[in-house]
């Protein structure tokens, strides 16, 4: 009876094992499969940011994040073909809705790590390559 504890003991082990290496493993960076990272920061002269984002096939969405002033947001997700976040912002009675995953923004950004700094006159969007702030959208009335 004995023996048979001591084998069932090893098993167990050995699947935690697994379990263990498996997890570590398919935590790990995989080979062709790159993420999106994307930042807000509210640079707003003492007014609270309201972000929320979206995917829409498949249907994802963030939920509303609120950030006080100088308070930042971030979120990555993986490239697929099917991504296509957009964001609104609202600060007060304004708001500006905009695509953030689109190849022409991400060009902009320098790669694939991309900064929206809201400011009172509108949203900026970080170049990492040149480190400077390019004006990208208004606030709407």
């Amino acid at each position: 009876m004995k023996m048979k504890h001591m084998g069932m003991a090893k098993l167990y082990c050995f699947a935690l094992v697994l379990v263990l290496v498996f997890g570590l493993s398919s935590s790990m960076r995989v080979p062709g499969v790159k993420k999106h990272y994307v930042k807000f920061i509210n640079n707003l002269n003492n007014k609270v940011l309201n972000v929320n984002c979206k995917n829409q096939k498949p249907y994802i969405d963030l939920n509303l994040h609120i950030l006080l002033p100088k308070e930042e947001y971030e979120f990555n997700y993986i490239i697929g073909r099917d991504m296509a976040f957009s964001c609104n912002l609202r600060h007060g009675f304004t708001s500006t809705d905009f695509p953030i995953s689109d190849r022409a923004i991400k060009r902009e950004c320098g790669g694939n790590h991309c900064i929206w700094k809201a400011q009172d006159d509108g949203v900026y969007l970080l170049n990492r390559k040149t480190n400077q702030y390019k004006y990208k959208y208004r606030w709407d009335k």
